[in-house]
């Protein structure tokens, strides 16, 4: 296989009657998916071939359909958050400059204030099926358009070629042991290269896909995990930790008969850790470590407690170095495979972050001698207290141990004799009672005293991406 919309035809082929997506009640059969996906690729055939085409939808059958359907006609699909600003909205239509916009009936009048008579803008239950000379793309072509989450920067264009995404989706259902008997719930945003690499692992494999729109209803996640007897189940870390924080009997009923929980990018805490591996009575949790422009670049199963720390190794075609300019173990993460994009979009700034098919990722880590990732933070995130370099989630780590803190945050405190001190910003659980002397007090106990916090300020919520991540540099 060496298309994405290759995933598809082939499972179509091999299990036409089996069904592909459960999405609210309703199925799709990969037979009744495949032909949803070429008449929608037909109506698309009038773009020239690697034309944008942008959608925007929720996650739904018809974003699967459009996604499938523009990639099948050889054109490239620019994918647009739900939840995006109006602002947010008009910057990626400016950069990516797509020939037309594609939405649900809901985001139809959002599109439809886009200032731009060249691009049309279309409702997906409008379009009609037409038939037209059918083309392919070829696997070094691009594929599909995805903008960062920007939590340090400004959102950077990802263009993402067929053979990144064959390759890395290869590498996920061979690691992760996925099979056509999977069934995978997901409640992961398909605008997000997390939940589009769920898509794409079931379509290859030919499982069994049920959709969710986000995580919210936890009760309907869990009938769906229960009543469909899914075997595999996504999420990010913060989600599985606050799951593995509920001790209800339903958490452990729910989860135990899991094959696999796979989560993404962040280290996830050795607490949630050890207590999925309590619950899960033989199935396994993973996470990965991977930027939208490497995706997948190490994969990390928790089988050795020593390194449960670790986000993993690179799988084979995929190179990790640390490049520092001391002889320290520590420095700046970059990533050479054939999951790594070539360039970023219109962008030749952010081109300056490859050197020679490395990818610059702006991540601290270390290696230690197996070949296992650590994940220190972000190379722009060091703070220098009197001479000492801090890393802000060596602190955040030690609060976080608190059984009433939900979510920390430290920044630096501009400070006259010491250059800076630290600020810590904490987002307590719903029925916490913890009050600033005793995180202060756990700080002391626990931390060297430069990294002891000057001042502690409670948030009900942090700011964030559309993804969910919080957006550090708002809070500096």
């Amino acid at each position: 296989m060496k298309l994405i919309t290759d995933f598809l035809e082939n499972s179509s082929r091999k299990f036409p009657d089996k069904t592909a997506l459960i999405f609210k009640g309703d199925k799709y059969t990969y037979a009744e998916l495949q032909r949803n996906v070429q008449d929608f690729s037909s109506f698309v055939n009038r773009f020239q071939k690697n034309s944008v085409i942008s959608i925007f939808f929720d996650n739904s059958p018809e974003f699967i359909i459009s996604y499938l359907g523009i990639l099948k006609s050889a054109c490239i699909v620019h994918i647009i958050p739900s939840n995006i600003s109006q602002t947010n909205l008009n910057e990626q239509i400016f950069s990516a400059k797509p020939k037309a916009i594609i939405s649900s009936r809901e985001f139809f009048p959002i599109i439809s204030k886009i200032e731009d008579s060249k691009i049309e803008k279309i409702s997906f239950h409008e379009i009609k099926s037409r038939l037209y000379e059918e083309r392919k793309a070829n696997m070094v072509d691009y594929a599909y358009l995805i903008y960062t989450s920007g939590t340090t920067t400004k959102p950077k264009g990802v263009p993402i070629t067929h053979s990144n995404s064959v390759f890395t989706t290869n590498n996920i259902a061979n690691i992760l042991k996925y099979e056509n008997s999977d069934i995978d719930v997901v409640p992961l945003p398909l605008s997000h290269s997390f939940g589009l690499g769920c898509l794409h692992t079931s379509l290859y494999v030919g499982s069994t896909l049920i959709l969710h729109k986000n995580l919210m209803n936890t009760s309907e996640i869990f009938s769906s995990i229960k009543d469909n007897s899914a075997t595999t189940f996504a999420a990010i870390p913060s989600s599985l930790t606050k799951l593995a924080k509920d001790k209800s009997y339903r958490i452990k009923d729910i989860f135990k008969d899991l094959r696999l929980i796979i989560t993404n990018s962040t280290s996830i805490p050795n607490a949630t850790v050890k207590e999925f591996k309590k619950i899960l009575r033989h199935g396994t949790i993973a996470t990965y470590y991977g930027l939208t422009e490497a995706s997948r670049s190490t994969f990390m199963l928790f089988d050795d407690e020593r390194k449960f720390d670790s986000v993993g190794i690179a799988p084979d075609q995929i190179e990790i170095k640390i490049n520092n300019e001391k002889d320290s173990e520590k420095g700046e993460i970059w990533i050479k495979g054939l999951n790594v994009i070539k360039n970023y979009w219109n962008n030749l700034d952010a081109d300056q972050n490859f050197v020679n098919g490395w990818l610059k990722t702006g991540d601290l880590g270390r290696l230690d001698e197996d070949g296992y990732l650590y994940i220190l933070g972000r190379m722009d995130d060091i703070i220098n207290i009197a001479g000492e370099k801090v890393l802000p989630q060596e602190v955040e780590e030690v609060v976080k141990v608190l059984s009433d803190i939900e979510e920390v945050v430290a920044i630096p405190m501009k400070h006259e004799l010491f250059g800076n001190t630290l600020k810590l910003f904490v987002k307590t659980t719903d029925k916490s009672k913890i009050t600033k002397t005793e995180i202060l007090s756990f700080c002391i106990r626990n931390l060297e005293r430069y990294k002891v916090p000057s001042k502690i300020e409670f948030v009900e919520d942090f700011p964030r991406t559309q993804y969910g991540k919080i957006k550090r540099f708002m809070l500096k």
